[in-house]
């Protein structure tokens, strides 16, 4: 009696789902055709208090779809007697959980379930055929799933853009598997580059983009009239966040490149997307128009895989210029900028390790001044730039051969690489053509064909691809002559500048070793290491060096630094 009565004053939910999977089967899976069919089903049945619930547009492999999860929540509330819907998959084509709904919870909750082309009403006692519709409706889904990554994977392996065109692109009016620069954004990416090549970090570009009111790429493509995933509950247009920096600086499509695969899905049940490995992406280089230049983005990519964390900034907020290069000679550490709690005037570096201020694993504490560390560097670019002065010719020849080891290893590595992928190219063709034959007199079934065949053809594709890179690579025969005429080119505007700057010591240094102080009073030495971009350490020829820089740090307390590396 308690159900009888339920079932009188509960409504009957009409439940109708479609996705695009299923719209492309045929016009009587529609929403519209459902609801014909279920209104008309309910009269016959004499259930006239009816509810639609409707999902336009939902895979049926998981149940987190908003029409579905009211239904649920008016079932717990009470006001649901009967569910009904066209057939099993609409509910679902999830095996376990169409079971756990049709055999557990609608019991559970005195829920009749209908199911009209299935012929299934649960008030006429459970039904034998149900569990096999459900496997048949999720190996349905499974079939369609594959189908779409098998697609997904040949036109990512062609080169055609798989996700959308990021902030500064958009896509072309006249291809829109094509890519076109959005001159507005492209200006913003632009700036955030530069900023960041001036040392500035992640949030002090946000902030900077934020005061000059310039809005987000969320806001700005909704102020273009763009429908584009991810976060909406912003309610300032104008709050950049350093992880939306970070990203944009991270992203290699602008070179101009196309990178496939950057994600994936680990089975069509879940669809959260996953980072991939970085060896399994498809890269298509100079596909569109560069927004930056891959020199460019490289230097950024060294400038922030170097700054895992914010150093300490001056008492005026400034950083200092040598942020992210200075290193602890001795254990590698990066080390840390302070500024003196008296003399607020004095800044110095200590390494980021060390036992005595942050109990960690270094020895010695490798202080070092920060107005003696960019005297030295500059006494140093100054014996450079006369070495330049003097003797161009042989200044160009030393950078070439410190260049040439650091090349010849590209080159091995390039060609082993190279050999590698030709012979599976050569072996797969032959599987290919093998797999042809047997086909041709019945060994080898249609269908098995076709799925091999088709295997065969994308991975093709990826070693043609590959194959195409390395020799890219290989034939570059250029790339020494032009970093060796850049770093010459940066020592020379070096020679014209009355200071240094974060940029200029980007462009010319990758990084400074700093060792612990040898000695007791003005006998005291550092040894201060510098290596340069390209090149590594430079040994300038004794005729175009002058004295090892001195510092009087105190009364009666003198270093002097040393510029060259131990001997062995």
């Amino acid at each position: 009696m308690q159900s009888k009565n339920k079932n009188q004053i509960g409504i009957t939910a009409l439940y109708c789902r479609l996705s695009r999977d299923d719209g492309t089967d045929s016009d009587s899976n529609s929403v519209s055709n459902q609801k014909k069919l279920l209104s008309v089903k309910a009269k016959e049945m004499g259930l006239t208090d009816t509810k639609y619930y409707v999902d336009d547009g939902y895979t049926g492999t998981n149940f987190n779809r908003p029409g579905f999860q009211q239904l649920i929540n008016d079932i717990e509330i009470g006001l649901v007697s009967t569910v009904m819907v066209k057939d099993l998959s609409r509910l679902g084509r999830d095996y376990v959980s169409v079971g756990n709904y049709t055999d557990s919870y609608f019991p559970e909750h005195n829920v009749r379930f209908i199911a009209v082309n299935d012929a299934i009403d649960s008030d006429e006692g459970e039904s034998e055929i149900a569990p096999f519709k459900n496997i048949l409706n999720e190996m349905y889904a499974r079939d369609i799933s594959k189908k779409v990554r098998s697609s997904h994977r040949l036109r990512g392996s062609m080169g055609e853009p798989l996700s959308q065109p990021p902030y500064g692109y958009m896509k072309s009016p006249d291809d829109k598997k094509k890519w076109i620069v959005d001159p507005e954004a492209a200006t913003v990416v632009k700036s955030i580059f530069k900023m960041c090549l001036d040392g500035k970090g992640n949030e002090t570009i946000a902030r900077i983009l934020q005061e000059n009111k310039v809005l987000v790429p969320m806001a700005y493509w909704h102020s273009k009239g763009l429908n584009r995933g991810g976060k909406k509950t912003q309610t300032n247009p104008y709050k950049w966040c350093k992880t939306t920096i970070q990203k944009i600086l991270s992203q290699q499509e602008y070179c101009g490149d196309i990178i496939n695969f950057k994600t994936y899905s680990k089975s069509f049940k879940n669809k959260r997307r996953y980072p991939n490995d970085k060896e399994n992406w498809a890269v298509f280089k100079n596909a569109n128009e560069p927004i930056i230049d891959r020199e460019v983005f490289e230097r950024v990519q060294e400038i922030t895989s170097k700054t895992k964390r914010r150093a300490p900034k001056k008492e005026n907020g400034e950083r200092s210029i040598f942020n992210g290069l200075i290193y602890c000679g001795d254990c590698h550490s990066k080390m840390r900028y302070h500024t003196n709690t008296i003399n607020k005037d004095i800044h110095y570096f200590t390494c980021s390790d060390n036992k005595v201020d942050y109990r960690g694993n270094c020895s010695g504490r490798h202080y070092v001044r920060a107005d003696s560390l960019e005297e030295v560097v500059k006494a140093e670019l100054r014996q450079m730039a006369h070495f330049l002065l003097c003797d161009e010719q042989y200044f160009a020849e030393l950078l070439i051969k410190k260049n040439e080891t650091t090349l010849a290893n590209e080159q091995k590595a390039n060609e082993e690489a190279l050999h590698k992928a030709e012979l599976r190219l050569e072996t797969v063709i032959k599987l290919y053509e093998k797999l042809y034959e047997d086909n041709a007199i019945g060994k080898v079934s249609d269908e098995w064909f076709s799925e091999l065949s088709h295997k065969y053809e994308v991975e093709r594709l990826e070693l043609k691809s590959k194959i195409h890179t390395l020799k890219t690579a290989m034939s570059d025969s250029h790339r020494q002559k032009t970093e060796c005429e850049k770093f010459i080119q940066t020592v020379r505007q070096f020679m014209q500048m009355q200071k240094l700057t974060a940029p200029l010591l980007r462009e010319l240094i990758d990084h400074i070793d700093v060792f612990e102080t040898e000695g007791t009073g003005k006998n005291r030495t550092q040894r201060i290491v510098i290596y340069y971009r390209f090149i590594g350490y430079i040994v300038i020829p004794e005729c175009y060096s002058r004295e090892n820089y001195t510092a009087d740090i105190r009364q009666g307390v003198s270093i002097e630094y040393l510029t060259e590396p131990k001997s062995a």
